[in-house]
């Protein structure tokens, strides 16, 4: 591995490197613009005209806005004083919880890193964690949700984490057919934060406003706007902080990224002996 004192990128690679390495600083901003061509042969003008449109019909029908939210949408969310801290909990905390973390994974499927990034993004890994509306603990269950998941104390991190991962799995499980990976996960990535209700409820306003309830990349617009009355006063479920719900996402999206070119993929020893279960996986 070699280091460099100074390198020549683009503003995508820069933003998603900086995720790995937050010391990294822009020293001068080159003049111009950069551009990606696809070149053809001379001779394959048909493949050409096929591109063309490919181009065009992705573009129309909000394919390239998907894939571009996909990929590269989250990766902003993130400073490097965030980063630094991340990356160090990682060396201080993630040791003891590993276990527990690929434990819910073997119970649920959901890949480990994921659960990790999504207690990081509750509690920062802080098992005694308790904010001022009552939720606690490592993944910051409410009373009623720990109750339904069956947890005696929430404030042990290995019934909180296993507990968390099987709710991650009942939100994703409640949610309409129609909202495909990895969408349906982010989905319910929202719910643990703001409740199925106020989900919903943002869904249910999707189609006036001319957005898809079963994308991701639509519904990030959507659901901010449910701390205006003009929305939430319409519902049952009352006002809800969605765009909250939307910057818990993205980070955990950031963090996955972050753990998944750092630790690796986990293999439950159990696989080959349990009949394969239609489990939401996390699709990179």
């Amino acid at each position: 591995r070699h280091r460099y004192d100074l390198a020549a990128t683009d503003d995508l690679h820069f933003n998603v490197a900086s995720n790995y390495h937050p010391d990294l600083a822009i020293a001068y901003e080159l003049p111009g613009k950069l551009a990606y061509v696809w070149a053809f042969h001379i001779n394959q003008e048909a493949l050409r005209e096929k591109a063309l449109r490919f181009i065009e019909e992705a573009t129309k029908d909000g394919t390239l806005r998907r894939l571009e939210d996909r990929y590269f949408g989250h990766i902003r969310r993130l400073d490097a004083r965030d980063i630094e801290v991340f990356l160090e909990r990682m060396r201080s905390h993630l040791p003891r919880l590993r276990q527990a973390f690929q434990e819910a994974q073997e119970n649920t499927g959901i890949d480990w890193r994921l659960l990790a990034a999504l207690a990081y993004q509750e509690s920062q890994w802080d098992p005694l964690a308790t904010s001022p509306t009552g939720v606690r603990g490592i993944m910051m269950l409410t009373e009623d949700t720990a109750d339904r998941m069956g947890v005696g104390n929430r404030l042990d991190p290995r019934q909180s984490i296993l507990a968390g991962g099987r709710y991650l799995t009942y939100l994703m499980d409640n949610l309409p057919k129609e909202i495909e990976h990895p969408d349906r996960l982010w989905f319910a990535l929202a719910a643990y934060n703001l409740g199925m209700g106020h989900l919903r409820g943002a869904r249910y306003f999707a189609p006036g406003l001319k957005r898809d309830p079963n994308s991701w990349v639509d519904m990030k617009e959507v659901l901010p706007l449910m701390s205006r009355p003009e929305y939430y006063k319409r519902l049952k479920s009352g006002r809800a902080r969605g765009g909250e719900a939307v910057i818990l996402v993205e980070n955990i999206r950031n963090y996955f990224d972050v753990l998944s070119r750092i630790e690796p993929v986990w293999t439950p020893p159990s696989l080959g002996k349990v009949s394969p279960r239609n489990k939401p996986q996390v699709k990179k």
